[in-house]
């Protein structure tokens, strides 16, 4: 067969109101972004939305905003893509990685060991919502107040939120709920993407800041700071005196586009139809695998999408391959390798998400070591993701599943 591992969901809407944009000939952040700032902000059910060009910015502008930077601390978890780290070191933060929890089920990280971690130098934990699902905020937020006590705000934003800040990598899960509340909810300030295979895209890349407002905190200053932080510190130009503008900080080059949001006001229009989609794709692989399951053991998911009080946003479909016969962590990283292989070889595109940052070159100079995280190795070794997107037809799906079921089980 011949498959595609993501293809964005789009068509006659998207064109319809990326050309009106394009006929406004105002193609640069406008009147086109604040909508679907609002609406973004709606479906997650906050106060306040800053559309960005990416979740990466959204999470460095939110760390400046908020002061976070040299002599600081974050913490974060090692298995994640690098975006989630890189915004830390960026802002000349300490990355501090907790290791996933003690389950090896679990894409979160150990809060207890969360807790352990936190010093006085904390400022902030980025918390990773992996394939959509939501992680345990509640949770989290029991460890930060375990450590309470020891929490030094260094300015008026971090003194009002009173605590150490929870700021969500959310680029997985737009859409996903859990106990009756939206992705956006539940952290301090939570972050977006809407990068082309993405739930929801606006074309290439694009991200997104929301949050509920704060008690205390100066919800309007913030929004501020973090515009001005995008737009390179740029003022808005004063009408009484012409072309006159200020560059009040420096800042980045970061804004969306209208001709982006207009792409996303479109997926908006279209969620629920996109969601359905996604649903039909997620239940089929679910009643696959659970065929499968009783033909052979060594294949699993890895997410459950729908729980008795949450659903996620069905942005990835990991399962464990696991190699009857494998005495080494070695041996299970070769086994799911030659998997990986064999797939293409069917015409079956999959990815691994994600190689531990640990592994990874930058990381090791900044002197982390996987062996310190053994759980996030655990999880890695042993894990595929494969195709998952709206224009999977069933047929197609039980193909896949097929295939994979006959690798597994032909060792």
């Amino acid at each position: 067969m011949k498959s595609k591992f993501a293809v964005p969901d789009v068509g006659s809407n998207e064109i319809r109101l990326v050309s009106e944009a394009i006929k406004s000939k105002w193609l640069t952040a406008g009147d086109v972004v604040r909508q679907f700032e609002r609406g973004i902000s709606e479906l997650s059910q906050t106060d306040r939305a800053v559309a960005l060009d990416s979740c990466y910015n959204s999470m460095e502008l939110t760390l400046r905003a908020l002061g976070i930077g040299h002599g600081d601390e974050v913490i974060t978890t090692p298995y994640t893509y690098t975006a989630t780290a890189a915004a830390i070191h960026n802002v000349g933060a300490k990355i501090v990685f907790v290791d996933l929890d003690e389950s090896g089920e679990s894409f979160e990280m150990d809060y207890m060991a969360v807790a352990r971690a936190i010093t006085g130098k904390t400022k902030a934990v980025i918390p990773v919502d992996i394939g959509g699902k939501l992680c345990d905020y509640d949770a989290l937020r029991g460890a930060i107040g375990f450590k309470a006590n020891v929490y030094q705000p260094a300015n008026p934003f971090q003194e009002a939120i009173g605590r150490v800040a929870i700021i969500a990598d959310a680029a997985h899960s737009f859409g996903a709920e859990m106990y009756g509340k939206m992705s956006g909810e539940w952290a301090d300030f939570t972050c977006f993407s809407f990068h082309v295979l993405k739930c929801i895209t606006t074309g290439g890349e694009g991200g997104a800041v929301v949050w509920k407002d704060i008690p205390g905190f100066d919800n309007d200053g913030f929004e501020k700071k973090l515009r001005l932080l995008a737009d390179n510190g740029q003022t808005s130009r004063d009408k009484t005196r012409g072309w006159e503008y200020d560059i009040a900080l420096i800042g980045h080059n970061s804004i969306m586009t209208n001709l982006d949001a207009a792409m996303g006001l479109s997926q908006l229009e279209r969620y629920s139809n996109i969601r359905e989609k996604r649903i039909d794709v997620t239940l089929t692989y679910d009643n696959l695998f659970e065929e499968i399951g009783a033909v052979t053991k060594r294949v699993r998911p890895l997410i459950k999408h729908f729980g008795p009080k949450y659903t996620t946003a069905m942005h990835l479909y990991p399962v464990r391959v696991k190699h009857p016969c494998a005495f080494t962590p070695e041996d299970e990283e070769k086994f799911r390798n030659y998997i990986y292989w064999q797939m293409a070889h069917n015409g079956v595109p999959c990815n691994v998400h994600y190689k531990p940052l640990p592994m990874m070159t930058a990381y090791k100079a900044l002197g982390f070591s996987i062996n310190d995280y053994p759980k996030a190795y655990e999880m890695y070794r042993s894990l595929l993701t494969i195709p998952y997107h709206t224009e999977l037809t069933a047929d197609e799906q039980k193909k896949i599943v097929s295939i994979l079921g006959e690798a597994v089980s032909s060792i």
